[in-house]
């Protein structure tokens, strides 16, 4: 069986299960708006994947620090061919929703041990590593949706068999590729330290608050907005390389953070790639034109490259045990997943399908509000953070 180097699967894990979970997140709004499904029902879909991953991923990363990282991220494509299978032969509404459900459960498994495993790497330094990783499945959703679009336009049903076996070629990689590795007695000292100093906190907070928003926003573009554009008379193409354009914006973002820590715990970056998120979203809000929406979806895509990363790399170096810290990020970010198409959706119901955005817009000012308190009230600059940390 193949077998390939640590360092390289960095990139093939993520890239391989968000090139799937793109795939099928593209395709399995198109199904149910073919097979007649509600704007609720539609962010149901991912309501229902995020709910399961707010309550398991905060778990599974702490039994992963227990149990060893490398079974829990093994059962995860195997289950998730399972569902992608199940979702190219189903027509009912009801099972796609179903499915929703045990795919929430595959991401728990695999991000929240996986991201552990990353930081313990020994080489290649932990920022840099999290930016591969990031790198890696941004990459995924750069490609994935628009190989699901074009595949969708072909059969319906292709992109759900494409993604079945591309998780089982992901398990085998993973079964003969990834091994448990435990952080060395210094690594754990200095993260043992990192987690007592209690005034840095505040600024791990705002960034989940920022991290959360960009995920509510996220799964109102992930879910709402391809039925928009198709009342728009935009086609699965076309959406698939709208898609495509906030996955490009996210990887191009990490690419840029990955080179550089001048951003590190410092205001104005997260506040700035918030104003840009604002934008996309009041773009998105009154636009009609394809060109628009992609710079909408571009300017989305940056400012979520920014919190993501923020919120991954603080945790890491704010927690004692690593699984734990990756387990609280993915479930924060699952809450913001979870919400955001919960109440777009009945906003697209009762209101019209450009109210999701102005809900987003109104919850991300909040945010920022609410941020600004904790910054403000916080003894330590970025600047002293950073030379701490």
């Amino acid at each position: 069986m193949m077998k390939i180097d640590e360092r390289t699967m960095i990139r093939v894990a993520p890239f391989g299960m968000d090139l799937v979970l793109s795939m099928y997140g593209l395709a399995a709004p198109l199904l149910l708006i073919a097979l007649k499904a509600n704007p609720i029902e539609l962010g149901l879909t991912g309501s229902v994947t995020a709910a399961i991953h707010m309550a398991l991923a905060h778990r599974m990363g702490p039994l992963s620090d227990r149990f060893g990282r490398r079974r829990l991220i093994l059962i995860a494509p195997l289950l998730f061919a399972s569902s992608a299978l199940i979702a190219a032969i189903t027509d009912q509404v009801k099972v796609v929703l179903m499915l929703s459900a045990l795919n929430g459960l595959c991401l728990s498994l695999f991000w929240p041990p996986l991201q552990a495993w990353v930081a313990e790497l020994q080489t290649g330094g932990l920022a840099r590593n999290i930016g591969t990783l990031n790198l890696a499945w941004t990459a995924a959703y750069l490609v994935g949706p628009i190989v699901s679009g074009f595949l969708f336009s072909l059969y319906p049903r292709l992109p759900f068999l494409f993604a079945a076996g591309m998780s089982v070629l992901l398990f085998l990689l993973g079964y003969t590729s990834i091994h448990d590795r435990k952080a060395t007695g210094v690594e754990r000292e200095i993260h043992r330290h990192a987690e007592t100093l209690g005034r840095h906190r505040n600024f791990l907070y705002a960034v989940w608050i920022a991290n959360f928003m960009s995920w509510f926003v996220l799964g109102n573009t992930r879910y709402q907005f391809p039925k928009l554009a198709t009342e728009l008379g935009i086609g699965p193409q076309v959406i698939g390389v709208l898609m495509g354009c906030l996955g490009l914006s996210q990887f191009l973002g990490f690419f840029v953070l990955r080179a550089s820590s001048l951003w590190h715990f410092r205001k104005r970056y997260l506040f700035g790639a918030q104003a840009f998120g604002a934008v996309g979203i009041l773009t998105i809000s009154f636009a009609t034109k394809a060109p628009w929406f992609a710079l909408a979806l571009i300017l989305i895509g940056l400012s979520i490259s920014v919190t993501y990363y923020s919120s991954l790399l603080y945790a890491l170096r704010l927690s004692a045990e690593k699984g734990r810290g990756t387990g609280r990020h993915e479930s924060i970010l699952s809450m913001g997943a979870l919400l955001g198409p919960l109440l777009g959706g009945l906003a697209a119901y009762y209101v019209g399908l450009r109210a999701p955005y102005l809900v987003c817009f109104f919850f991300l000012l909040a945010a920022v509000v609410f941020e600004g308190v904790l910054l403000w009230r916080s003894s330590v600059s970025g600047e002293e953070l950073q030379r701490s940390l």
